[in-house]
Order: structure tokens, then C-alpha cells, then sequence
């Protein structure tokens, strides 16, 4: 094609590629430009899958993103013959103290959310692997329309999409710098300069280092996974066991997603905990993973889901990268052209396409219809 591009998206991660998707859904002329791979294990959008929840405990103005998020996946969906949604539900247990069970409570309550509270009492006649849980849980809270996505399927199936409505794509490149010139965005991509009426970055883990970002600044953590084959693998599908959320009286909480029938190697129950770790570079970050690490998620899932219990056989490592209020940063640099969704603290996955339909929106049209005014930049200098 002919310069210049409507858009050039720069880093087709889990927010790039429903950038991208959405661009070319409109018909934009539009770029995509990745660094490594599509659907890559080396940021935070991999292992295999990544939980969705609808009552969200970290904000109720997140919800309405939320609720369009879940009617975009199921245009994705439909759109690549591929299944990425598994509403198997999620479940949150804590104590009555708890913040986490009174934001899910509050977020239900004002956007009209189904959730279910369960005693800890009787939690084992609804999901087995929960019984003897040795966590002090007061309340559970169960989200039926909940549960998990297929995290590098739904990256690849937006790319694809995106491709076959004439997005062009280039992988194994980095882009260098950018400027505004007469109106347009040059962009410099390994020596080569592209120029389009609109740029959109979303680098991920790597947007503490590129420059021209906004100042504010973010900090990248070591997130440990591990996938668990229980002992008692019936009651740990998806069809026992929703997705779990369990707060934790040694420290950080623990999450998991059950066992699926579509799913690929590696196979168990997948296990991480959320938030904490320590300080990275997504260029030398230590990707091995101890045994003292494994054994710590094996003993946290042994205590908060006891029928999930069982061997580690496989683990990874991913990354969070956080802004100070643990918000997301999504927003225009400057008065010109560039925007840009970063600091997706391990949970954006999940807003991917309603991200990348406000990015669309903005790149197009210079606004979104989306209420995103909270995640601005800005809300770091007020007052």
C-alpha cells in the first residue's frame, strides 16, 4: 500500500491485535508491527489462558468496559471459527474483611451482576475441589458468567481476522522512533520510515523503555506459573470447577483455571499468584523457574483448593507491568496523533477488544464512545 497508512500499531500483543482487528473491521488502511511473534510466550499474553470476570473487584467503572469486551469476543469468535471464551464461571473466597469480596459485591450490586454467595461450609457440595479448603474463608462469591479465554488463540484468531480484512503485518521488526511531521506520524522501523495519519503503541513489558511514552513511570514484575496435575482430575474440569480467586492468609492471593477439553500441552490445572514479585527487564528476565517457587504454588493450591492438589508438570514465567495505582495507562501523548494502552497490571487481558476498540475509535475519529477518562495519564498530577 501507499503511505500514508491510517494507523500503525506497534506491538500486536493481546491489545495491538484487537487494535489491529478493529482497525481493519472499519476498513482503515492499517500496519501492525511486532517485534517477535504472534501469539509470543516472551511478555504477559501467554500460558494458555487468562480468567474473565464481570464483578470486578478493582473498580465498578471498569464493568461497562467489560460487558462490551464480552460481546467483542463473541464477534471474534464467530469471526475465526474459534472458541476462546469458557464460561465456566469464578469463584472468590475471603474473609469477611475482606476488599476483594466487597468490591465484587459492590461492582454486582450497581451494574446488575448475577454473583452467588456459598458458606464455607457447604462450598464442597457445589465444587468439590474446594472442600477442606485450610485458608480462613468466611464467604464465598460465585460468578456464573465468569470463567476463562484462550489467551495466544484469541491473539492469533484478532491477527487473523485482522489480516483477512486487509491488515498488513510485519513481525521480527522493531520500531526505532517516531515523530509528528506536517500532520502525519513518521515512524522509523529498522531503517525503514513509514508514515501514517495515526500511531497506536502498545509494547507491553517493553513500554518502560521506549521513549516518547508517558512519564509517569511503570515498573515490570516476575510472575511464576505453574500447571498442576490434581490427583483427582474429575472434579478439576471445567464442568466441577469454575476459575478460582482465593484470598490467602500467607500472602498473596491465589488464582487458578481448570482443566478444559480443548486444552493443549501443558495439561493440568493452572496456577499463579496474583500480584507482588520481584523487579524485571523483559529483555534479561530470568525465565527458569526454582523448586522452591514450584513448591510454593503446589503447597498455596493444596491449602486453598485441596481436591486440586497433585504434581507440578509444567511451569513458565510472565510478567506484570504496573502503573503506581495498579490501573491501567490508556490515553493520547500529546496534543498529536499517538495513542496508547500500557500498564495493564496482570489484569487487562481480558479488555483486550474493547481496548483496541476505543484505540480504533481514537485513531479514526480523534475520540471513543468508551468512558476511559479514569485510565488517563493526567489523573497522576491532579491535585
Amino acid at each position: 500500500m501507499k503511505p500514508p497508512w491510517d494507523a500503525i500499531v506497534v506491538g500486536v500483543g493481546a491489545m495491538g491485535a484487537a487494535a489491529l482487528w478493529c482497525l481493519a473491521s472499519r476498513g482503515a488502511r492499517v500496519l501492525g508491527i511486532e517485534r517477535h511473534w504472534i501469539g509470543h510466550d516472551l511478555g504477559s499474553s501467554h500460558g494458555g489462558s487468562r480468567i474473565v470476570r464481570y464483578a470486578y473487584f478493582e473498580h465498578p467503572a471498569y464493568v461497562p468496559l467489560l460487558v462490551r469486551s464480552r460481546d467483542l469476543w463473541r464477534e471474534i469468535e464467530l469471526a475465526s471459527r474459534t472458541r476462546i471464551v469458557h464460561p465456566c464461571g469464578v469463584v472468590y473466597g475471603g474473609r469477611a474483611s475482606s476488599e476483594v469480596l466487597a468490591g465484587v459485591k459492590a461492582s454486582a450490586r450497581i451494574h446488575g451482576i448475577a454473583i452467588e454467595s456459598i458458606a464455607p461450609a457447604t462450598i464442597g457440595e457445589r465444587f468439590g475441589a474446594l472442600a477442606g479448603c485450610r485458608e480462613e474463608v468466611d464467604e464465598y462469591l460465585f460468578e456464573p458468567g465468569a470463567g476463562f479465554l484462550r489467551a495466544e488463540r484469541a491473539i492469533v484468531a484478532m491477527t487473523q481476522s485482522a489480516q483477512r480484512r486487509g491488515a498488513c503485518l510485519r513481525v521480527g521488526v522493531r520500531c526505532e522512533s517516531w515523530r509528528e511531521c506536517e500532520g502525519l506520524v513518521e515512524v522509523a522501523i529498522e531503517g525503514r520510515i513509514e508514515k501514517t495519519k495515526a500511531l497506536i503503541l502498545c509494547p507491553g513489558a517493553w513500554a518502560a523503555s521506549m521513549s516518547g511514552l508517558p512519564s509517569i513511570r511503570l515498573h515490570n514484575t516476575r510472575q511464576v506459573i505453574a500447571w498442576i496435575t490434581p490427583t483427582n482430575p474429575q472434579q478439576c474440569s471445567e464442568y466441577k470447577l469454575p476459575a478460582f480467586f482465593v484470598e490467602r492468609e500467607a500472602g498473596r492471593p491465589i488464582y487458578g483455571v481448570p482443566m478444559a477439553s480443548d486444552q493443549a500441552t501443558p495439561l493440568g490445572v493452572k496456577v499463579g499468584l496474583h500480584g507482588g514479585g520481584s523487579a524485571c527487564d523483559p529483555d534479561t528476565l530470568d525465565r527458569s523457574v526454582t523448586a522452591a517457587e514450584s513448591e510454593e504454588l503446589s503447597q498455596a493450591l493444596a491449602r486453598a483448593v485441596p481436591g486440586a492438589g497433585g504434581t507440578v508438570t509444567a511451569t513458565s514465567v510472565c510478567m506484570y507491568t504496573n502503573t503506581p495505582d495498579d490501573h491501567f495507562i490508556i490515553d493520547r501523548i500529546g496534543a498529536g496523533p499517538v495513542y496508547t494502552a500500557i500498564g495493564l497490571c496482570g489484569h487487562g487481558f481480558k479488555f483486550a477488544p474493547v481496548i483496541g476498540e476505543a484505540l480504533a475509535e481514537l485513531a479514526l475519529e480523534g475520540s471513543t464512545r468508551h468512558a476511559i477518562d479514569f485510565l488517563r495519564e493526567n489523573r497522576f498530577s491532579r491535585g
